[in-house]
């Protein structure tokens, strides 16, 4: 088997901009992948061979994602018993956020981010990452067709979105 550097290298970018995704900063998405690659490397012996790395390893970023936003939450929580944090509750966006955008353009940026988490999510990884519906499932850890429902649901509310847009900006009649 090759070793986790060997492995991850192809694929390292496509970590950093998922964690971009899933942080929204930048300096909060690279502890999010330094927290999600030591993780992976202390449980690279458990990937089974049923799934490719990328997957596995985007799955195991997905995952530290999660207990820190939880970490978070209850830290959160027990220095202010009076503020009540929301799971939507959405950070303010940096300049910095809108550089590390210009891939995918400012407007689908900002459609994406309208979209409800769990639909986020799932189009982000089939059309952003280009992972199959399979691998998609895999990483959130739900069935096939909820992605394949979710995915179909997120583009039809971004070809909305960026319809209205390009509307009220006049570049279609």
């Amino acid at each position: 088997m090759a070793s986790f550097v060997e492995l991850l290298e192809p694929i390292l970018d496509d970590l950093y901009r998922y964690a971009r995704r899933l942080e929204r900063d930048p300096i909060a998405a690279e502890d999010l992948l330094q927290d999600g690659l030591l993780r992976g490397l202390r449980k690279h012996g458990q990937l089974r061979e049923a799934i490719t790395f990328r997957v596995w390893m985007t799955r195991v970023l997905r995952t530290t994602s999660i207990n820190r936003s939880q970490k978070r939450t209850e830290l959160a929580m027990a220095e202010d018993d009076v503020q009540r944090i929301g799971p939507d509750l959405r950070p303010v966006r940096s300049p910095e956020d809108f550089v590390g955008d210009v891939r995918l353009g400012e407007r689908i940026s900002l459609a994406l981010d309208d979209l409800p988490p769990d639909r986020r999510e799932a189009v982000w990884l089939v059309d952003g990452l280009g992972f199959s519906f399979t691998e998609a499932a895999i990483v959130l850890d739900q069935p096939v067709g909820t992605v394949a429902s979710r995915v179909s649901r997120a583009r039809s509310a971004l070809r909305h979105h960026l319809r209205s847009d390009a509307l009220e900006r006049g570049v279609i009649g």
